[in-house]
């Protein structure tokens, strides 16, 4: 797999230090928001730790020890410390509204990274149901995120559980085009209905 090529102000020093005038910050915020979300479109990763570390990517066996790091600069020496990673994910989430944590009351497990974002997975999931002919009928998770069939979309082909679910609860059913059953014990999805 070919790597991510970093934008040039990834190699430049300021850029790890959070700057204390408001107008550059949020100049500083913007770029690094960008570079989250390039990098993680390119390797299809759908969730990061608190720090920096990829949780999840729809590519099988991407071995995420290999790829390069995303906070860091090791040719200039520098990388992000915790406090202003916290700051970054903060703008992404609140400001960019391409991020939000896994469990909102447990920020430690991590962001999801919503380089496509959920009116956009959204969108893919009711296209492929409704090219596939299936409006209406009751599929399982994961037959919208593992389908053998030769028709299911590449994009859609692993797509992350917490991603997947936000795209169908806050996009989907709020236009009134998915309705959700949950599992005996109430604890997950037992499947989905997109009408």
């Amino acid at each position: 797999m070919s790597q991510f090529e970093f934008p040039k102000i990834h190699s430049f020093p300021p850029l790890y230090t959070k700057q204390p005038n408001t107008t550059v910050l949020n100049n500083q915020l913007d770029s690094w928001c960008d570079i989250i979300l390039n990098f993680c479109q390119f390797y299809r990763i759908t969730s990061l730790s608190p720090s920096g570390e990829p949780l999840h990517s729809q590519i099988e066996n991407l071995n995420f020890k290999e790829l390069p790091p995303l906070f860091e600069n090791k040719a200039i020496e520098r990388s992000v410390a915790p406090d202003f990673l916290s700051t970054i994910f903060q703008y992404l989430i609140h400001n960019k509204k391409r991020a939000e944590y896994i469990d909102p009351k447990r920020p430690e497990l991590g962001v999801l990274v919503y380089w496509r974002t959920l009116v956009e997975w959204a969108t893919k999931i009711y296209d492929y149901v409704n090219s596939s002919g299936q409006l209406g009928t009751i599929l399982t998770i994961f037959e919208l995120t593992n389908s053998d069939e030769s028709a299911y979309p590449e994009e859609l082909r692993n797509i992350e559980y917490n991603v997947l679910v936000r795209a169908i609860k806050n996009v989907l059913m709020k236009q009134g085009k998915a309705q959700i059953l949950m599992s005996e014990d109430g604890t997950q999805i037992g499947g989905v209905k997109i009408v």
